[in-house]
């Protein structure tokens, strides 16, 4: 066993991660971080018995896999010069029974980076290459993965505002945070 508090070099390179659960009552718990905001409610799903109206486990484990694939891809999207104006990924995953134990078999992404212009298409295609390679909790479950994804030319970019009333296309931005969504307007 790992001692937790091993001394970290570049060759061996541990991070640790910790929640909390606290059971509420029923089927019902609220999951908490000294590292993070807030907390999270949790209980079963309706598959398995609950009221299905928290996050279950099988809903926070989907979730784990599309946002680590979200964070990768901006991450090697940054590291590349990619601008991109939208991603979503949706991620459905199929549980069955497999020598007797419930367990996720299949897990589905289905990313979609939306670009700006028809010129960063391929840039980022290689960044979903890259990023399907090494997105961590993805590589870290043993269902098999299933990616569908698609780089698409965004009708409606991020604008970056000009005055008030008048906004104009912008393809090097630096700083997000200075950017509104077309669909805000």
């Amino acid at each position: 066993m790992t001692d937790i508090r091993h001394k970290m070099t570049k060759s061996n390179r541990q991070y640790l991660f910790e929640v909390d659960l606290n059971w509420l009552s029923e089927q019902k718990g609220i999951l908490s971080s000294d590292e993070t905001a807030g907390t999270i409610q949790v209980a079963a799903p309706a598959a398995f018995g609950g009221q299905g109206r928290e996050w279950s486990p099988e809903h926070l484990f989907l979730g784990a896999i599309s946002s680590c694939f979200m964070s990768t891809y901006l991450s090697f999207a940054e590291k590349s010069g990619l601008e991109l104006s939208r991603l979503t990924c949706n991620a459905i995953g199929q549980i069955e029974v497999v020598e007797g134990k419930y367990r996720f078999t299949d897990i589905n992404l289905f990313p979609k980076i939306y670009v700006a212009f028809d010129e960063s298409k391929e840039r980022a295609g290689e960044v979903l290459r890259k990023t399907q390679q090494f997105c961590l909790v993805a590589n870290s479950v043993n269902a098999r993965m299933i990616y569908h994804p698609e780089v698409l030319k965004d009708p409606h970019p991020r604008l970056l505002p000009n005055d008030e009333n008048n906004y104009k296309e912008e393809s090097n931005h630096k700083d997000e945070s200075n950017y509104k969504d077309y669909a805000e307007q």
